[in-house]
């Protein structure tokens, strides 16, 4: 490059006027996710908001969702900072939904009247219209929404009432893992067969996928993420 070459743009980049609130949101988050804004850095609104081309007000609001999502978080006099997302906190994620979609999973295929199954279905309609529309914005949330369905959809009013706790970090879990493999095949395939268990009722087959759907895939991404901690290390010594 040479010296009075224009740097590369690194951040959150300007945003449409057509969808401000929802584009501001997910222009940070993609700037999180991507390491433009690293860990502990903190979020100074006025030069955000000159960046992005937005409002003060809209960036607070898609700040409030971000912090709900739980991918900013207010320090005590440093202002809104970027979470630190670290190996463990995607492991014990993990270990939770794990826990508790076994228990949801196995109430939804033991269905009284099909109507368990039939808000499953619906749901996995959603996210493979998501998925033939190649919309990435649109495929995260139907992400999301197929896995409150589980829970749901499974009639235990405990998991119902535990998910709005649960739903931020679960959240940060997949928009990482969407992040760091930017695969939506593979992930149309990894629920098929999550769905497809379920819907055939055997509970082993059910806590095995289960199992596989969720530990296996942060295993996995947990080594995705080392070996790109390593390669960016490489490329700065």
């Amino acid at each position: 490059m040479s010296e009075h070459a224009p740097r590369p743009t690194v951040g959150p980049r300007p945003v449409s006027n057509q969808t401000r609130r929802d584009a501001v949101v997910n222009e940070l988050r993609r700037a999180i996710l991507a390491g433009e804004l690293g860990p502990g850095q903190r979020l100074r609104e006025v030069q955000i908001a000159q960046q992005m081309g937005v409002s003060r007000p809209t960036l607070r609001e898609a700040i409030y969702q971000l912090t709900h999502e739980g991918l900013l978080e207010q320090q005590p006099y440093r202002g809104v900072v970027v979470t630190d997302i670290d190996e463990k906190f995607i492991t014990d994620v993990a270990e939770v939904r794990v826990a508790l979609e076994k228990l949801a999973a196995r109430a939804v295929a033991d269905d009284p009247d099909g109507t368990r199954r039939e808000k499953l279905r619906h749901s996995w309609d959603e996210y493979q219209a998501a998925y033939a529309a190649k919309d990435p914005d649109r495929l995260h949330q139907a992400h999301i929404n197929l896995h409150w369905t589980i829970w749901s959809a499974s009639g235990n009013g405990m998991l119902e009432r535990m998910w709005p706790t649960v739903e931020a970090q679960i959240n940060i879990a997949i928009s990482v893992d969407e992040s760091t493999r930017s695969d939506p095949d593979r992930a149309l395939h990894v629920h098929e067969r999550l769905i497809d268990a379920i819907l055939g009722g055997d509970p082993a087959t059910i806590e095995a996928e289960v199992e596989r759907h969720t530990m296996a895939s942060a295993d996995e991404l947990l080594g995705m993420l080392a070996e790109r901690r390593k390669n960016t290390g490489e490329r700065e010594a």
